[in-house]
């Protein structure tokens, strides 16, 4: 998958269609909403796919597409996640890139972003909890701030 943006709070199918409409000219049937499996083999290939958490994990709700979803918004993944966060006024996380698996950008709903650290046990069940930031995040003024240590700066 190209795009994996997980939001910690509810996403509604109808406001996502809305946008992804309006914004990007996605047809409202090309976003299939529900658990993957639920999914019919033979359904047409969906251009994004919003995926509901299975109970009640910290950013349980994902937005994933692949080439269909990159050229309809001409976006990379972050940038997307911004364009949403501030649309919907959800935070969202997306892979940062690095090595490091607890380590994601978080964006907040004002589009500002940075650099955090989750709780690597609690994402081993699939729930991804934020520990702190690794840098301050303009829209995140109540988020701890620990930096990384030097010898573990990548990036």
């Amino acid at each position: 998958m190209r795009y994996r943006i997980h939001f910690d709070a509810d996403l509604p199918a109808d406001v996502l269609r809305r946008f992804l409409l309006t914004e990007y000219g996605i047809a409202p049937e090309a976003v299939y909403v529900g658990r993957v499996e639920d999914r019919a083999v033979d359904d047409p290939r969906p251009v994004a796919m919003l995926i509901p958490p299975d109970g009640g994990e910290g950013f349980g709700w994902i937005l994933t597409g692949d080439a269909g979803l990159a050229a309809a918004t001409g976006l990379r993944e972050h940038d997307l996640a911004v364009s949403l966060a501030r649309a919907v006024g959800v935070r969202a996380l997306v892979d940062d890139g690095s090595i490091h698996p607890d380590r994601w950008l978080l964006v907040s709903t004002d589009g500002s972003s940075g650099r955090v650290l989750t709780d690597e046990d609690a994402a081993a069940d699939g729930d991804l909890r934020i520990v702190h930031a690794l840098k301050p995040i303009s829209g995140e003024p109540q988020l701890a701030v620990v930096p990384p240590p030097d010898w573990a700066r990548d990036w």
